[in-house]
Parts: C-alpha cells; structure tokens; sequence
C-alpha cells in the first residue's frame, strides 16, 4: 500500500508516498477479481497473463525493477484490465529517470500567477454570470470570477480545491454529488503528479491531507483520470441553498504555455437526478 513503509525506507506508517510503479502494480493486481480471484491476482497468476517470470513481478512490486520496458508495461496494464488512462499513468511511473521537461519541479505558483494578465481576467470576468477560473495542475486556484468564488465558499481562503473538498465543511454543503467530485479531483491529482518523475513538490499537500480518511482511502485507490466523464456538476446555491448545474469545461489556455488551465463553468437549472436532491 502506498502509506509509507518502515525500514529500510524510512517511512512512517502513515506517510502517504508520490505515486511509484511498485504500489500501481500491487494494488492493482491485489484488487478483487470474482469469481475465480476474490483476492486480486497471485504473482505467479499476474507473470503467466503477461509473459514474465513471478520474481520479475516481485522485483517490480519491491522497487527493485522501476523502469521496465514499454513493451512490459503494456503486458501488464493488458493482464490487470487497466483503462486507457491507466494504462498510461504506467507509462509514466515507469518513464526512464532521463532529463526532461517533467524531471523536475513544476513552475512555481508564483511564476503561474504573474501569466494571468489583465486579459485573461476579462475574459474570465466576461462569462459572468457563469463560473470562469484558472486552476494550476496542483488544484491550486490562480485566479477566478465572482461567481466562481461564490460558489464554493471559502475555497480562496484554502486555495486549494483538493484542501477545500476534504478539510472545508462548505464543501460538503454545496457539492450535491460531494463523493464523485471529491474522487474524481483526487484521480485528476495523481494523474498529474504521476507525469512528474520526482513529484516531491506534493508532498506538502499530501501530508496536509493524509489525516483525512476519506481522502486516504481514495488516494491509495490508485485509480487516476484526466478528463471528464460527463459534463454536469450539480451544486447548491451557499446562500439560498436553491440546487442548480454546471455545464464544465477545462481547457488549455490560447497562447499560454504554463501547467495551467482555464474552467469554463456555463451555470444552468438543475438537471440532475431526483435522487440528489432527497439525499
């Protein structure tokens, strides 16, 4: 499990780690699989669907072996069923400790912010009454409109918005589908710092919410995404309580190259499933 090890790594128990080849592959192939593998996949039974030996797969499991090659990887990501995004996250946890472009540190924060010009705060300020922002790969908010800060109440005063879903009561208030927002930001999370081959730069973050179970539970889940799997976003107004939705778009931004993007959220009545507004 990624949760920090003892010796010799020196982790403690429940230091939630960057994510690394050895903790995808074993929590992958220990998922649950009935009828015939109620227990995930053995080792043996992992090697013989891809064409390599058990102990290959235990030098990969113990981070002996971090950097197999492509042709490895997709065996394996073919045997454990795993997602096209998925599939590709292994590519990148098993990427090569070569330079790069993604071998170190992202562009800080404070570098992003002097990218929002006054142009892109117009044009973001021009969607209102819809919710427009900049969000770094981090989900640390760079900049947003009124009606973006409104609805999520206190999210500025975290900046963060995996921060603001687990340690921000609101959060829970306002997000009618609070579990699949929550679990599906974590999922974006590890996806990108699964492109970073020293990740260290989230360490910080993730200590801030290893003390939050739900966040745990998800995060070593090891499941990740990149995208949307529909559209809406159902809240509720923070004032009025009144339910709405959001039509979300998020976007490069034209003509800036820095890991930013630009949240495009079109609000519209609420077109949701009953069943949210009952819960």
């Amino acid at each position: 499990m990624n949760a920090g090890h003892s010796a010799p790594g020196g982790f403690i128990a429940d230091q939630l780690l960057a994510p690394n080849l050895a903790d995808f592959v074993r929590t992958h192939r220990t998922f649950p699989r009935p009828p015939e593998h109620p227990r995930g996949l053995s080792r043996p039974a992992l090697a013989a669907r891809c064409d390599v030996s058990a102990s290959y797969i235990a030098q990969i499991e113990q981070r002996e072996k971090v950097s197999p090659s492509p042709e490895v990887v997709d065996a394996i990501a073919r045997a454990l069923e795993l997602t096209p995004a998925e599939r590709q996250h292994m590519h990148n946890l098993a990427a090569p400790k070569t330079p790069g472009p993604r071998t170190h540190d992202p562009m800080p924060v404070t570098a992003m912010l002097t990218l929002i010009t006054d142009d892109l705060r117009a044009a973001a300020d021009d969607l209102m009454p819809h919710l427009s922002g900049y969000i770094d790969e981090r989900w640390n908010v760079l900049w947003v409109n009124e009606t973006y800060d409104r609805a999520y109440p206190r999210l500025l005063d975290v900046v963060n918005i995996l921060v603001w879903f687990f340690l921000v009561p609101e959060s829970r208030r306002v997000m009618l589908e609070w579990e699949d927002e929550a679990r599906l930001t974590v999922n974006w999370f590890r996806w990108h710092m699964g492109r970073y081959q020293d990740p260290e730069w989230a360490m910080e973050l993730l200590a801030q919410l290893s003390s939050c179970e739900e966040f745990r539970t998800m995060y070593l889940a090891e499941r990740v995404d990149f995208e949307r799997h529909q559209p809406l976003m159902h809240l509720r107004d923070p004032d009025t309580l009144e339910p709405y939705s959001v039509r979300v778009r998020i976007t490069d931004v034209p003509g800036v190259d820095a890991p930013f993007q630009w949240f495009i959220g079109i609000r519209q009545p609420f077109n949701g499933p009953a069943s949210l507004l009952t819960e």
